[in-house]
């Protein structure tokens, strides 16, 4: 009878041990609040992928209610996300703590904190407005997608592919290029060098030029240039004249008779075009036909 009563004493005891343990847990997990009261805001997102029931909540990075539900949204009554474009298919209800001012310009997201296994949350962003409208029970929230790692992996492994291929096919182009700049590191110096020896020797050639000897010597050369090109000519005029006469009558130059005058030589000097000869002279007498509009003989300058 007494073994009776001390099992039975053992069996209550651990019955209200197990009864104030799942109350305990309860309360730890947020299933009761024990007055505490809360308010709930229905969160639109087109995925909610890594969120489930229970998942914290936080308000600018401290945790102020839990998940309580995710609902599927019909098709019909899905409205469209303004910055993707992607139609919000789920329906997160968060819970949270009565004391907390959520404005209607809160940003709502899913994060995550670190990478690998560390649970994901709903993070709630205040706004810039500090006068914003207060969110109530039941007002409905767009969510935003948050930046995904692997989309962002898969476009970056296309693109190492592609890079990679790029490569290999740029391989033959990098050994051209290689064998060139091996022949320049080779054939460069040499032409550097000469090409310093060049500018060299032309300095020393510039610094000769800029002497008053070289000066003076370069006027002369010019003005024995002139004169032979002035003297040339003359001669050329006298020699044109004479082959005009040949061409008509040769026999004129043994015999006499009229010949064709060439122009003198001031006039040759003075004229940058080519003069006209003046037909039918006599080498030996009077001019048989004269031309009373040509200008009288003058004797020829001496050219120095």
């Amino acid at each position: 009878m007494k073994d009776n009563k001390i099992n039975m004493t053992i069996a209550i005891l651990a019955l209200v041990a197990a009864v104030l343990m799942v109350i305990a847990l309860s309360f730890a997990i947020g299933k009761w609040s024990f007055g505490n009261h809360r308010y709930h805001l229905l969160i639109r997102f087109p995925s909610a992928s890594g969120i489930n029931a229970n998942s914290a909540v936080k308000y600018a990075g401290a945790n102020v209610g839990r998940v309580t539900e995710i609902r599927v949204i019909p098709r019909s009554e899905q409205t469209q996300d303004p910055n993707t474009h992607l139609y919000n298919a789920v329906e997160v209800v968060a819970e949270i703590n009565d004391n907390i001012e959520v404005g209607e310009d809160a940003n709502a997201t899913i994060r995550q904190d670190g990478l690998g296994i560390s649970a994901m949350y709903i993070q709630i962003t205040p706004g810039f407005d500090h006068n914003s409208k207060l969110l109530v029970d039941g007002a409905s929230v767009q969510g935003h997608m948050p930046y995904d790692l692997s989309s962002l992996i898969q476009p970056a492994g296309e693109a190492l592919s592609k890079a990679n291929a790029l490569l290999s096919n740029m391989q033959p182009v990098i050994a051209r290029i290689d064998s060139f700049s091996q022949k320049i590191d080779s054939q460069l110096p040499p032409i550097l060098t000469h090409a310093d020896k060049f500018l060299t020797d032309g300095d020393e050639v510039l610094a000769n030029l800029n002497t008053p000897e070289t000066k003076d010597r370069i006027n002369n050369m010019l003005a024995s240039l002139r004169v032979a090109s002035e003297n040339l000519k003359v001669v050329s005029s006298n020699a044109k004249a004479f082959t005009a006469t040949i061409a008509d009558k040769p026999w004129r130059v043994f015999w006499g008779g009229p010949t064709i005058k060439p122009p003198t030589e001031s006039e040759v000097l003075k004229s940058n075009n080519v003069l006209p000869l003046t037909p039918d002279v006599d080498v030996n007498g009077p001019t048989k036909k004269t031309n009373s509009s040509a200008p009288p003989a003058k004797p020829a300058p001496q050219i120095n």
